[in-house]
């Protein structure tokens, strides 16, 4: 628990005048595997590990309401930054029998939610997460078309293994496409 809480602390994110929370610091996701989840997010993503820790006792069960699990929790990031990072956690010791299947719908729906990633290599990407099994929602494609303009912004979506969607921008990509 220290190495999550001394990350927080030491990188504490100032509010801005106005609001009530900073920019969000980082999106978690709960997963049922975190090596697999990390196959995804570090190897074929090429996020890197910022923080790599197991949290067990009563304080982290508290924060996650839960009574005897422990807690694997890795921090990816893209940059030297604390802003924008992903957490990829796994509950250690919760009966994995009980949790219903993940989503490999081909679409999205009410109460889905997409982390989204800015990417210079949509193709390539593409054709790693089809390779790796990930359901795709959507392959690159110009979402809003500029008429006349030389360059594009693409996007596609897919699922990852816990049903995440995982959205890939890539701005200014120069005709054809």
């Amino acid at each position: 628990m220290a190495a999550l809480a001394t990350l927080a602390v030491a990188h504490a994110q100032e509010v801005p005048a106005g609001y009530q929370v900073s920019p969000m610091t980082r999106a978690t996701i709960f997963v049922r595997n975190l090596d697999e989840s990390l196959k995804l997010y570090r190897d074929l993503l090429g996020l890197k590990a910022r923080v790599n820790t197991v949290v067990e006792g009563p304080r982290i069960n508290q924060i996650m309401g839960t009574k005897t699990y422990g807690l694997k929790a890795v921090i990816l990031q893209a940059a030297d930054t604390i802003v924008g990072n992903i957490g990829i956690y796994e509950l250690v010791g919760d009966d994995r029998s009980k949790l219903a299947a993940p989503s490999t719908r081909t679409d999205t729906s009410t109460g889905d939610v997409a982390v989204v990633f800015i990417t210079n290599n949509i193709d390539g990407l593409t054709e790693k997460v089809r390779a790796a099994g990930y359901p795709i929602i959507s392959p690159p494609m110009v979402l809003f078309p500029r008429e006349g303009a030389e360059k594009q912004t693409r996007e596609m979506m897919f699922r990852d293994h816990d049903g995440v969607l995982v959205n890939l921008i890539e701005l200014g990509v120069p005709r054809p496409w």
